[in-house]
């Protein structure tokens, strides 16, 4: 693992990964194919492959924000990589992210797996009410920031409003959504 290095995806490339997204992750955090390919070729969101030798082992996407954070959308390893460590060797790659997590559900032993596995990271929740932005009128999600220091209440509304008019532009009523969201 200790050739671990990420490479840039292009956009003929995707249609691998975008499989993989619809068996990981839930369809109402995701958007079409269409919409995907659209936010990569506008260099809205990075996509890299994590490679390890020569083995595919995941993928993170992400956008990367004016002030050089970034903000995680998607990091999955596939199946048969899964619990080697190469979560937290990818997310070390990536200082300075906010996270986008499932609020804890005890029905949902995955959710809690994964809150658990960003804060054994140093990641903390940030005191937001926050609603992740999709066409049924959202979901409401925690927020979380992996970094040296924690952002500003005014600093995290920027992010979010700047992630709001770029990365979900395409979402309906983003306004409306956006709106529902307050500091704690």
């Amino acid at each position: 693992m200790k050739d671990l290095k990420l490479e840039k995806v292009n956009i003929y490339d995707f249609s691998n990964i975008y499989d993989d997204m619809l068996q990981q992750f839930p369809p109402g955090e995701l958007k079409s194919y269409e919409a995907f390919k659209k936010l990569l070729s506008d260099g809205i969101l990075k996509c890299y492959k994590a490679v390890d030798n020569t083995d595919e082992v995941g993928y993170v996407i992400y956008t990367e924000l004016k002030n050089g954070d970034k903000w995680l959308e998607y990091i999955a390893i596939k199946k048969e990589f899964q619990s080697k460590g190469y979560g937290r060797k990818i997310l070390a790659l990536l200082n300075n992210c906010y996270m986008e997590v499932e609020k804890p559900d005890e029905k949902l032993p995955d959710t809690l797996r994964r809150i658990k596995f960003y804060t054994s990271l140093g990641a903390k929740r940030l005191d937001v009410n926050y609603i992740y932005p999709n066409n049924t009128g959202g979901l409401p999600m925690d927020l979380y920031y992996l970094g040296d220091s924690t952002p500003s209440k005014a600093g995290v509304m920027d992010t979010i409003s700047e992630i709001f008019t770029g990365l979900h532009s395409d979402v309906k009523n983003i306004d409306k959504i956006f709106n529902k969201i307050s500091m704690v």
